[in-house]
């Protein structure tokens, strides 16, 4: 598990002190809280929250009335969910671009090809496997970011109608459980050791 000296106490000059953005993308209307292709907001979620020695609520962002921020001393976390998943990149890209180059980024996403609550994370310049929020990103970043991939499984009919309704349906509780429970912790520690 994450250790807490990694974080230090935001104060003055906190963002010129800012080293990781962790940022969540998932889709914006409230039927899709809790689905699958929301994943990387769950698991952003879950992240912030563990990470905080108290509660710690997201605040709107002032670049943009469709991301939500919360910084911990040298982390920031952006939760992106005012547009769609698929345009993900037009919502961040700016404002990564006003973090400055030497902010590391790791966008925590939804992943088809791995299995339900398997981690997994990758370095920048690797596939993004299809994901079109990826896609998006990397159109107008380039691909130096990680990826933290939350797996959700993919359904055993190929097509693309059921695929869709699967990644837009929520999860089972029992299905979250295994989120919280079993893939919190790995996270948790892909971070800790991009942090060292």
């Amino acid at each position: 598990m994450i250790t807490r000296p990694l974080i230090r106490s935001a104060g003055p000059g906190a963002l010129r002190r800012l080293s990781t953005c962790i940022t969540g993308i998932g889709n914006p209307e409230p039927q899709y809280a809790f689905s699958r292709h929301n994943a990387g907001l769950l698991m952003l979620d879950l992240l912030k929250d563990q990470l905080s020695n108290s509660p710690k609520p997201y605040m709107p962002c002032n670049a943009s009335k469709k991301v939500k921020r919360c910084q911990l001393g040298e982390l920031m976390f952006l939760r992106v969910d005012g547009d769609y998943i698929n345009l993900s990149g037009k919502t961040v890209v700016p404002l990564w671009n006003k973090l400055g180059s030497d902010v590391r980024h790791i966008v925590v996403h939804d992943e088809l090809s791995l299995p339900l609550g398997k981690i997994q994370l990758r370095k920048p310049g690797t596939s993004v496997r299809g994901h079109n929020g990826l896609k998006d990103i990397t159109k107008r970043f380039g691909d130096g970011f990680y990826r933290l991939a939350v797996g959700v499984g993919r359904p055993n009919e190929r097509d693309s109608e059921t695929v869709a309704r699967y990644v837009l349906s929520k999860f089972p509780k029992e299905e979250m459980a295994i989120i919280a429970t079993q893939s919190l912790p790995t996270a948790l520690n892909h971070i800790e050791t991009l942090l060292k």
